[in-house]
C-alpha cells in the first residue's frame, strides 16, 4: 500500500510539478474575458470558453505595457505561466502578455439575444407588473444552502408582519440550474402569490450566466405574478434584471424592499394607537364628567331622597306639633289655674257678699227671719254692691 501524503506534502508536490513542467511554465491560451476586477495594483480576470473557465492575474497592472481596455466578452490571447495557491487550492495564470483578438462569439450571441428581447418590448417599463405594497404570500427561488436565503429571511423577520414565504430550492449555477429555475417559476405561478423573488448571494459574471438564459427570460416575461430579481451582482447586469418587474442588487435589499411598507405600517399603527389612546382617554374623561352630573342629578331626583326629606318634614312637624301642644297645654293649664284662682276669689267674694246682705223693713229695722215679714210689706235689701227695694208677696 502506498504511503499517504499530508496536505502540505501534496500541495508542495503539485506546486513543484507545475513549476518544472515545461508546458506549464510558458503557455499561450485563447479565451474571452470575464470576471474582470481590480484589487489594489493588481488586475484579476478569467478566460472563458463555453462553460469552462480559468483564472488569471496581472500583477502591478499599471506598470505593464498593455494598450487596450479590458471589456467583458473580448477575445484575447494570454501568455504566462501557471501558479498554484496553497491556501485556496487554486491554479491561476500569472499573465505576462495579453493581446486582443476581438469580441468573442459567445459575447456576440449574448448581445444579439439582448437586442432581440429589447425589440420585442420585454424590457419596456409599460410591460412591468406592479409590486404590491404589502405582499403577504411570497415565492422565493434560491439555493436552500446559500447565504441568500438567510439574508432575505433575516431582513423579513426584523419587523412584525404576516408574510408567508414559499421556498422553491434550486441550483443557482451549473448544468441543472436553468431547468430548476424554470420549474420553480412554473410551480409558484400556480399558487396565486403576491410576488416571486429570484435571488442568489452574488458571484462572478460567469456564475450569473444562468440568468441570461433565453427560456428563463421568456418565462419571467410571461408570468402573471410580479417577479423581483436580486442576484447579488454589483456591476454586471443580466437579462433577468432587465426583464424582471423590479431589479435589486442583493437578497438583503430585496427583503428590505418587501418589508419597507410593513415598517411604515408599524409606525403608522403606533401613531394611530397613540391618537386612539388620546381620543379614548378624552372620551373617558368626558363620560366620567357626564356620569358625575348624572349621579348628582339622580341624587337630586332620587325618590328615596324625597321620602327621607318627607320623613324629616314629618318628624319636624311632629316635633313642632308636640311643642305646640305642650305649649298650649301649659298655657291652658296656666289659664285654668288662673280661672280657678279667680273662681275661688269670686266664690269667696260671693260668700263674703252673702254674709254682708242686710234686709230692712220700712222702719229700717234689720230683718233676720221670714216670719218677721208680712205679705205686701215693703222691704229694702242692701247688697255689697248696692241696694234694692222689694214687696213681699208670700210671707
Amino acid at each position: 500500500m502506498l504511503k499517504a501524503l499530508s496536505v502540505k506534502e501534496f500541495n508542495q508536490y503539485f506546486k513543484t510539478s507545475i513549476k518544472h513542467d515545461p508546458i506549464l511554465t510558458r503557455v499561450y491560451i485563447n479565451g474571452s474575458l470575464a470576471n474582470i476586477r481590480f484589487n489594489g495594483a493588481h488586475l484579476y480576470f478569467s478566460l472563458k470558453e463555453a462553460n469552462d473557465i480559468i483564472d488569471c492575474v496581472i500583477y502591478y497592472y499599471e506598470n505593464k505595457d498593455i494598450d487596450f481596455a479590458f471589456k467583458e466578452g473580448t477575445d484575447v490571447l494570454v501568455k504566462g505561466n501557471f501558479s498554484y495557491n496553497n491556501y485556496s487550492s487554486r491554479v491561476v495564470i500569472i499573465t505576462n502578455e495579453i493581446k486582443e483578438n476581438g469580441v468573442s462569439e459567445e459575447y456576440l450571441k449574448f448581445v444579439k439575444i439582448k437586442e432581440d428581447f429589447k425589440n420585442k418590448g420585454y424590457f419596456d417599463l409599460e410591460n412591468k407588473k406592479a409590486i404590491p405594497k404589502l405582499p403577504k404570500n411570497i415565492g422565493l427561488i434560491t439555493s436552500k444552502d446559500g447565504a441568500a436565503l438567510v439574508d432575505f429571511v433575516s431582513v423579513i423577520n426584523q419587523k412584525p408582519n404576516n408574510i408567508n414565504i414559499k421556498l422553491f430550492p434550486v441550483k443557482v449555477q451549473g448544468t441543472d440550474a436553468v431547468s430548476l429555475i424554470l420549474k420553480g417559476i412554473s410551480d409558484l405561478e400556480k399558487m396565486n402569490l403576491d410576488v416571486i423573488v429570484i435571488t442568489r448571494g452574488g458571484g462572478s459574471s460567469e456564475d450569473l450566466a444562468v440568468f441570461n438564459d433565453k427560456e428563463i427570460i421568456e418565462s419571467v416575461f410571461r408570468a402573471k405574478t410580479p417577479i423581483i430579481s436580486a442576484i447579488g451582482h454589483k456591476i454586471d447586469t443580466t437579462l433577468l434584471d432587465l426583464v424582471a418587474d423590479l431589479s435589486l442588487q442583493t437578497p438583503t435589499e430585496a427583503g428590505s424592499y418587501i418589508i419597507a411598507d410593513y415598517t411604515n405600517i408599524e409606525s403608522e399603527v403606533k401613531k394611530s394607537l397613540s391618537l386612539m389612546k388620546d381620543i379614548i382617554s378624552g372620551q373617558i374623561r368626558v363620560n366620567e364628567y357626564k356620569l358625575a352630573l348624572l349621579k348628582q342629578n339622580l341624587k337630586a331626583v332620587n325618590p328615596k331622597n324625597y321620602v327621607i326629606q318627607k320623613e324629616k318634614d314629618v318628624k319636624n312637624l311632629k316635633l313642632a306639633m308636640d311643642k305646640t301642644l305642650k305649649n298650649n297645654l301649659s298655657f291652658n293649664e296656666h289659664r285654668l289655674n288662673l280661672l280657678e284662682t279667680r273662681l275661688k276669689a269670686s266664690k269667696n267674694l260671693i260668700e263674703a257678699r252673702k254674709e254682708n246682705i242686710v234686709i230692712k223693713n220700712a222702719k229700717e229695722e234689720e230683718i233676720f227671719s221670714k216670719y218677721s215679714l208680712n205679705t205686701g210689706e215693703e222691704i229694702e235689701i242692701n247688697f255689697s254692691d248696692g241696694r234694692i227695694k222689694a214687696v213681699v208677696t208670700d210671707g
